[in-house]
């Protein structure tokens, strides 16, 4: 079964390496026409100058052997021509070496810039599932790896290759005139090699695409052994031994690997090294004889050696670069994977837009809801009506499914069964942008952008011009004006150590500044994933006095396991197992003495 397969199997690689080599050449000319016209044709030159300087050295050597052996009289006009002549060439060959250089330059400069873009923006407009999928982290991990420099090979090995294509194709007709045979002895060596680089090309993906998973595992040691939030533990829990032994154990698994295969591709090399050799030395013998026989000039000896040279190494050079672009289009392959990506999430074709003039209803009908390539249903027939201006709660315990509640209200995912509504309409019938708008969201792993404090709390308007006076505003309600006012740059003091003059916050301080952005947004939806989770009890209190103040014409969604922070929502709803067990006010609860009860007096036990 395996050999009739495998015909298909190499017409499907050389199908795939075609069309991923078609893209990329699209994208380049997208980026500058004009330098990668310029670049092809820097390429194509040099393949033709030598064969026309051979020629040229070719007539001259007649002329004098003419002179010497028949006595004739020198046209120095003549050799004066030629020797100008093929002063040129080299002249115009040294200015176009001279020029792929500089292309290559402004190619490997402008392209990467392009491409890091065309994947950035594709990324973000990603849906989040995307980012939760191992499969995806590893794809981004190759294109990490490889869009810095792959691409731009790939397109180098193109142009090198049509380089040699041309230079084959004016030594084959060259050769053909002298003796078609010769062709076949020169390819006969050729082709194997070819097909022996493939091979090796093959062989190194492989050893690539299996050590993917290491290579991430490799760079998120490294990460634990260099950054300041994760070096503190390592020292103290006395880490680093283990961790250097793991990278180590890695580093040695590719070194294995490609030794292995570099030692393999050592030998194979020198023996078509040797058989090349052998073949040029071969031919200039038959040319010498064809000489000695009078069947050609001695001009001609000199000629047809160098275009055999040419000839040979063009093939050669075909065949390698053409190796190269296989090689290089398996990576590559990965970037077009993440560029022609779709979200899952879709949004309807004519969406509509919210015209509020009030906090709006959300609903909650029966969803059921299981994470991609999961049987596990997070929720089971869930519903949950949340009025206008209304405060909730939602607690349970870890995996009950109350962070799944949000991440589908704000539409990182769709549900499987159901629908959830805002004032009646479908979220799916919704435009994101727009919802995302009305909607400010306080995630229990917030960011910490590392940019400045104005910067940091003014993302939470990006769509609009924030002034100084509202931030302060949101900073104020969020508690985090006394602290900013501390930084020796206030509100232009940059956070982080990453860049100069930054300074760190702990973990409760940049809780406020995350909690700031979310007030800054003003939407009529607030929702709050364990929004005081590292702030102090008398800051917590301080801040939910704030928010019962500030948002009495909105709707909050608050997610917390302190029972402090949830007691004086307006409906509190319990959920276990993807249901909705129990909903009440916190009176209520305490009265039924269920789930909700045993857990606020344990909580409570805990501060006696």
């Amino acid at each position: 079964m395996e050999p009739e397969k495998t015909p298909t199997k190499k017409f499907d690689q050389i199908k795939e390496t075609a069309t991923v080599s078609w893209k990329l050449l699209k994208l380049v000319w997208q980026v500058d026409r004009w330098l990668f016209i310029g670049s092809a044709t820097a390429s194509i030159l040099p393949a033709i100058i030598p064969f026309i300087n051979f020629y040229i050295y070719k007539l001259i050597i007649d002329l004098v052997v003419a002179v010497v052996s028949q006595g004739v009289p020198i046209d120095f006009n003549r050799l004066y021509l030629l020797i100008g002549l093929r002063v040129v060439t080299y002249f115009v060959l040294d200015v176009t070496f001279r020029t792929q250089e500089l292309m290559e330059r402004l190619f490997w400069t402008k392209v990467p810039i392009y491409l890091n873009e065309k994947i950035f923006q594709k990324t973000v407009n990603l849906d989040i599932q995307y980012f939760e999928d191992s499969k995806f982290k590893d794809l981004l991990e190759k294109v990490r790896d490889s869009v810095s420099w792959r691409p731009q090979q790939l397109v180098s090995y193109l142009f090198m290759g049509a380089q040699s294509l041309v230079q084959v194709i004016i030594a084959f007709i060259a050769i053909a005139n002298l003796n078609p045979f010769l062709v076949l002895l020169i390819a006969s060596v050729a082709v194997p090699e070819f097909i022996n680089q493939t091979q090796q090309s093959k062989l190194s993906w492989g050893i690539w695409e299996r050590n993917s998973p290491f290579r991430k595992k490799f760079w998120y040691l490294s990460g634990l052994l260099q950054h300041a939030w994760t070096i503190k533990e390592v020292k103290i829990f006395r880490l680093a031994k283990k961790f250097l032994d793991e990278i180590r154990s890695i580093q040695e698994k590719f070194y294995l690997d490609n030794a292995k295969l570099a030692k393999r591709n050592y030998g194979l090399n020198l023996i078509f090294n040797a058989l090349s050799t052998a073949v040029f030395i071969g031919f200039e013998i038959f040319v010498i004889f064809e000489a000695l026989a009078r069947r050609i000039t001695i001009g001609d000896v000199n000629f047809y050696t160098g275009v055999v040279s040419n000839f040979q190494s063009g093939l050669g050079g075909l065949f390698r670069n053409m190796t190269g672009v296989f090689e290089n289009s398996l990576y590559i392959k990965s970037m077009f994977d993440i560029l022609e990506a779709r979200p899952k999430v879709v949004q309807a074709e004519n969406p509509q837009k919210l015209t509020l003039r009030r906090t709006p209803l959300v609903e909650f009908r029966d969803v059921t809801f299981a994470y991609p390539d999961s049987k596990q249903k997070i929720l089971k027939n869930f519903s949950l009506t949340i009025n206008p201006g209304e405060k909730i709660a939602l607690v349970g315990e870890n995996g009950a499914g109350k962070s799944t509640v949000i991440k589908l209200l704000v539409r990182f995912y769709d549900v499987q069964e159901g629908g959830i509504f805002i004032d009646g309409i479908n979220l799916k019938d919704l435009d994101l942008e727009d919802w995302y708008r009305h909607v400010g969201v306080l995630f229990q792993d917030f960011n910490k952008y590392e940019h400045t404090v104005t910067e940091n709390i003014g993302f939470g308007k990006a769509f609009e011009e924030v002034n100084v006076g509202e931030v302060i505003r949101a900073a104020t309600s969020a508690g985090a004006h006394p602290m900013i006012q501390k930084l020796d740059q206030g509100y232009q003091q940059m956070l982080g150590k990453t860049f100069e003059g930054g300074v760190d916050l702990s973990i409760g301080q940049w809780q406020k500044i995350a909690l700031a952005r979310a007030f800054l947004r003003n939407a009529p939806v607030l929702v709050l994933d364990e929004p005081t989770a590292s702030i102090d009890a008398k800051a917590e209190s301080e801040i939910f006095n704030r928010v019962e103040r500030l948002s009495h014409d909105k709707t909050v969604i608050i997610i917390s396991h302190r029972f402090s922070t949830v007691r004086n929502a307006d409906k509190i709803y319990v959920i276990d197992n993807g249901k909705i067990v129990e909903s009440g006010s916190h009176s209520d609860l305490m009265k039924v003495d269920g789930q909700y009860a045993t857990l606020f007096k344990l909580q409570a036990k805990g501060y006696q």
